[in-house]
């Protein structure tokens, strides 16, 4: 672990001198030859993404991907929010990173957590509670919330940050915009049974491109010190769910620093699934990719395969 970290820290510091030389495209910048309008919707029409592509996935789609090396991006519905899931679990993460940045917490700080604690769906720190509580420290729960998309770990970082509304400011006041947390997992959960309101309801919703940013913002070091972007990079490359998703879609050599997003079906309709993350290549090429999906009726093998394509295509720099 110790070798791991010494290597995150080298990563994250090269990163900082990479991006400082490479080019951050505004948000409004998208290639002339990729996007028409198509019943209110984008059409991937002369990218290596095609209408036929997006079809497949039997919902709306949203991707963004910026190529620092080649300068490009690529967009598609950069103005329609799509439910993160349980994607949140990142930008939570980067709040309470900022909170012991500022001195406020430390991520060895412990937390007690209860039987009583634990939400339903899928929470799996509840086999690691012995008796009726047990203490956790707070790099556990993120390591818990990012890696193993522990819903109950989540929950209790957007306590220990202050609620929903506090994560959400704090990346406010970090100059992230598009991206918004409402409520913890135990109370959307619940919620997005009733789809159809979901599918349109604006909270704990993200816009492609402002997720991104973002990644680019912390994989730049623009958004935590060197150290606290070298633990939630460990648990981005730790992440292993997903693996049909972006990474299905990287050529050997390329890693992947990535949070996933898996919602419920609902009679026969999902309610999203989701893949955001930065890819790395062997010779220290990156590629931020954020890829939504929401209200799709296609099987969950059609949804990753599309954010394979979309990955294999960045990778080639046919987008």
């Amino acid at each position: 672990m110790a070798l791991l970290r010494e290597r995150l820290l080298a990563i994250a510091a090269s990163s900082f001198g990479l991006l400082s030389s490479t080019l951050v495209l505004p948000a409004v910048a998208v290639p002339t030859d990729a996007h028409g309008s198509v019943n209110g919707s984008v059409s991937a029409s002369g990218s290596g993404i095609t209408d036929a592509d997006v079809a497949k996935v039997k919902g709306e789609v949203g991707v963004a991907v910026v190529d620092t090396a080649r300068k490009k991006q690529f967009i598609l519905n950069q103005d329609k929010p799509f439910p993160m899931q349980s994607v949140c679990k990142l930008p939570i993460a980067i709040a309470i990173l900022r909170l012991a940045d500022a001195g406020k917490l430390s991520i060895q700080d412990k937390v007690t957590v209860r039987k009583d604690d634990v939400v339903p769906f899928y929470s799996p720190i509840k086999e690691a509670i012995k008796g009726k509580q047990s203490d956790f420290t707070i790099r556990e729960l993120m390591t818990r919330a990012v890696c193993s998309s522990d819903n109950t770990a989540c929950d209790l970082l957007i306590a220990r940050a202050g609620g929903t509304s506090a994560v959400t400011a704090m990346l406010k006041e970090a100059g992230i915009t598009g991206i918004r947390v409402d409520r913890p997992e135990g109370t959307l959960q619940p919620e997005s049974v009733q789809i159809a309101k979901f599918l349109k309801d604006p909270r704990d919703t993200a816009l492609p491109q402002a997720m991104v940013e973002m990644l680019q913002k912390l994989h730049s070091g623009n958004l935590l010190s060197k150290s606290s972007t070298a633990v939630i990079l460990e648990d981005l490359f730790n992440c292993k769910t997903g693996p049909a998703r972006i990474k299905a879609g990287l050529p050997v050599g390329w890693t992947l620093a990535h949070k996933t997003g898996t919602g419920r079906d609902v009679a026969g309709q999902n309610t999203a699934t989701n893949d955001v993350g930065v890819a790395v290549g062997p010779h220290g090429e990156t590629i931020y990719i954020a890829v939504f999906t929401k209200g799709s009726r296609a099987k969950i093998e059609e949804r990753e395969a599309f954010m394979a394509k979309v990955a294999a295509k960045a990778v080639a720099g046919e987008l």
